[in-house]
């Protein structure tokens, strides 16, 4: 009786026993399995790239100097030199106009200056003489220096009625015939330097801070989609149009080392660099957490996560500079970031990859 008491009793106790052993190796159990718990996680590498802002305008090409080429006189065109597309040398021969009433002049005034100079000699000779009053010899003196004016005028007017080339330039306009009446001051051609072709596109003022005179740029032209050209900015006009709110920045083409023939006309895209930033360290935007003010990524390293502070400079296309703490070619988490913590055990499961931005 007394023996199957004591069973009875030592019943519970082992049953206590036995409930403590097991309780004891599921807690084992579930710390060894979050000691071997993986994260899965996609991964980028900092790359070097170029982050430059670059900003593309397009403009006509358009000769630096044109020149509009008037008569200087009235009369009619006897001869014309030269036509559209033809290369003229200052000094050149363009259009002779009829100077036959201006020729006529002229001679009526060189005869009226030689007879004045006669009579001044005249009296120049009775003065010295002290034939004549002074007030006389003088009024010989004015008549003579007044014909001679005439004589310079006519000159002057006949000399008009010969049209030259001012400068080197290509025709690119005429707009009269032989025979035509032409009057003072009517435009009769245009004539431009094809030698110094621009550009002169408008450009935003936070844009416009960020370029410099002698500054190269590239440009492309759609009659030659697959070349590309040198330009140089030549100068920044020093105000905005009042209408547009832009600046004007020339840009003048380097025709020695352009692959292909350019001609005024021809609709160019000037692609300026507006804030340079090549070979720059750089990753996604999304390895990036922010936390108190500061900025960490996730340093992927024997398939551990190390969180890593790193300084961030600009954002474009989807990735960020990298200032400082992370070198080139390190690999950091890109994805299923708020799974990690420092010292995570991690599988990567690919490469970031990004839909909608140029990388």
């Amino acid at each position: 009786m007394n023996q199957s008491k004591k069973c009875f009793a030592s019943g519970p106790g082992r049953w206590l026993l036995v409930f403590s052993i097991l309780f004891a190796f599921s807690c084992n159990s579930q710390v060894s399995e979050e000691a071997d718990q993986v994260t899965p996680v996609v991964t980028a590498e900092a790359e070097i790239l170029d982050m430059s802002a670059r900003r593309t305008v397009t403009a006509p090409v358009i000769a630096y100097q044109r020149v509009y080429i008037t008569a200087r006189t009235s009369g009619q065109v006897l001869e014309i030199s030269a036509e559209e597309g033809d290369r003229i040398r200052q000094g050149e021969l363009l259009v002779r106009l009829d100077t036959r009433r201006q020729q006529a002049q002229l001679q009526q005034a060189e005869a009226n200056l030689e007879e004045a100079r006669h009579h001044y000699l005249r009296q120049r000779r009775l003065f010295e003489a002290e034939v004549i009053p002074e007030a006389e010899y003088e009024t010989a003196e004015r008549q003579m220096k007044t014909a001679e004016a005439e004589v310079s005028l006519w000159e002057a007017e006949v000399e008009l009625g010969r049209i030259e080339a001012p400068i080197d330039a290509v025709v690119t306009d005429r707009l009269i015939e032989v025979g035509t009446n032409v009057s003072e001051n009517q435009r009769l051609f245009t004539i431009e330097d094809h030698d110094l072709l621009v550009a002169r596109p408008g450009v935003p003022e936070n844009d416009v801070v960020h370029l410099r005179r002698g500054q190269d740029v590239e440009m492309s032209f759609d009659a030659f989609p697959e070349m590309t050209f040198t330009g140089t900015i030549r100068r920044i006009f020093p105000a905005a149009d009042a209408m547009s709110r832009l600046f004007t920045v020339e840009v003048e083409i380097d025709q020695e080392r352009a692959p292909g023939p350019i001609y005024p006309g021809y609709l160019s895209r000037v692609h300026f660099t507006t804030d340079e930033r090549s070979g720059v360290t750089a990753i996604p935007h999304e390895a990036l957490i922010s936390e108190n003010g500061k900025t960490l990524v996730y340093v992927i390293e024997n398939d551990t996560a190390y969180r890593r502070e790193i300084e961030q400079g600009v954002r474009r296309d989807g990735q960020v500079e990298v200032m400082a703490g992370l070198e080139a070619g390190e690999i950091v988490a890109a994805g299923n970031l708020d799974a990690l913590e420092d010292g995570s055990r991690v599988e990567v499961q690919g490469r970031f990859r990004r839909h909608g931005f140029r990388r």
